[in-house]
């Protein structure tokens, strides 16, 4: 591990989260994390997960940035970026290389491999983010996750494409880098999410990740530990919020404390006399609401997003094969009932993801051992496994310029923005 010290830079809808840490080892010399610091603040220009107000979102950094130096003590100097949002698009591609019968598959077969299999048409305004080998092929040998060293004369590799506008990867690095700071990598949230909240056996049997953010729901599906398909939906928690305010005719932010401290997604377990003050609009500024009236509408709402990831589950041709169910997490799988109501709608096994249950962190702090904090931590736990991903997924080294001129931008994005 070349760096010891990670810090992480998670850019959503809702908040917008720094977390610093340190590269430890334990006594077998295996590596771990120990949290320094970490820095939150209300998102401010951000709609769906992509930058609208480059200013607001910049100034909104510099303040995590802030706070994260002042409680780790040290200065941030390069960071990992989460990005997400509906800008992201997938699809799947193939990419074959020879391979020296005489030395058997090397990490240079595998990168040749992975670079065909990136050579897919992809209209000018968008770029590749990641390229990951969904699974492997040696001569007749199939389903392979790792083929190096594996005798044979041709790879294949089944691989897993990432990509996103161009506009929007420039905007979130044009914040970030305006605070002097090396990107290390843009990493896609589900993945980061995916590194904090998945058990090692989930993502070997087959999982499904729900990280219901504030703007967008993020889904990916994950088999014999790669990741096989995303997807980003338009609805999250944000949406939830909204249909409160509706209901309530009281602001936005009044509606967000409704959800977060009464509300319930099984309606049927609230006390039917159970009442709650808000302050609304109008000549009656405050009133009181059932509390189960609320929770009605928050059912609603997310009955509608538990269909919609049961038919994104259905039509994406993965649905049997997550066998460990579907683990949710983000800040809106913390509402009371959403194991319940998703077990319930989509017939499978279901928990929320918190970070830190199955990970080498130490000193995680209550407040980020919250799901809505699995970005976060997953993004410093990216940064660990880098040097072990190289070998999995060779493409994540393969696209980093030298260029001395753009060497801020650190991996792949270097060669994206101008000067």
């Amino acid at each position: 591990m070349s760096k010891e010290i990670l810090a992480a830079i998670d850019v959503g809808t809702t908040k917008i989260c720094c977390v610093v840490g340190a590269v430890v080892h334990d006594s077998l010399g295996q590596l771990g994390l120990r949290i320094l610091g970490s820095s939150v603040t209300p998102s401010r220009g951000i709609r769906r997960g992509v930058v609208m107000d480059v200013p607001e979102v910049t100034t909104a950094i510099g303040q995590v940035l802030e706070g994260a130096e002042k409680a780790a003590g040290l200065r941030i100097t390069s960071a990992y970026v989460g990005i997400a949002g509906s800008h992201i698009t997938t699809t799947n591609s193939a990419g074959i290389s020879p391979i020296d019968s005489r030395h058997g598959v090397t990490g240079a077969d595998m990168q040749r491999a992975l670079e065909a299999a990136q050579a897919v048409s992809l209209p000018a305004s968008r770029e590749v983010i990641h390229v990951i080998a969904r699974r492997w092929k040696v001569d007749e040998h199939t389903d392979i996750q790792q083929p190096l060293g594996m005798s044979g004369h041709r790879l294949e590799v089944d691989a897993h494409i990432v990509s996103g506008t161009t506009s929007a990867i420039n905007n979130l690095a044009q914040c970030v880098l305006e605070h002097g700071i090396d990107i290390d990598e843009l990493v896609l949230e589900p993945l980061a999410s995916g590194e904090a909240v998945l058990t090692p056996e989930e993502r070997y049997m087959g999982v499904a990740m729900a990280d219901w953010g504030g703007g967008t729901t993020d889904l990916a599906f994950f088999r014999g530990n790669g990741l096989w398909h995303t997807e980003v939906l338009d609805v999250g928690g944000n949406h939830l919020t909204n249909d409160v305010a509706l209901g309530l005719r009281a602001p936005f932010e009044v509606a967000e404390e409704m959800k977060l401290r009464y509300g319930h997604l099984q309606p049927e377990r609230v006390a039917e006399d159970e009442e709650v003050w808000a302050t609304v609009f109008g000549d009656r500024p405050e009133r009181t609401f059932s509390r189960r009236f609320i929770s009605q509408i928050l059912e609603a709402r997310a009955e509608e997003i538990c269909e919609i990831i049961q038919e994104r589950i259905t039509s994406s041709g993965y649905g049997q094969m997550v066998p460990a169910g579907l683990v949710l997490t983000g800040g809106s799988s913390q509402i009371p009932g959403a194991v319940e109501l998703s077990r319930r709608l989509l017939g499978m096994p279901v928990r929320v993801g918190r970070p830190g249950e199955h990970t080498p962190i130490q000193q995680l702090s209550r407040e980020l051992q919250s799901p809505a904090f699995a970005t976060s931590v997953g993004l410093l736990l990216w940064g660990l496994h880098e040097d072990a991903r190289a070998i999995h997924f060779p493409m994540q080294k393969t696209l980093r310029e030298e260029s001395p001129m753009l060497v801020r931008l650190g991996g792949w994005l270097r060669s994206l923005l101008p000067g």
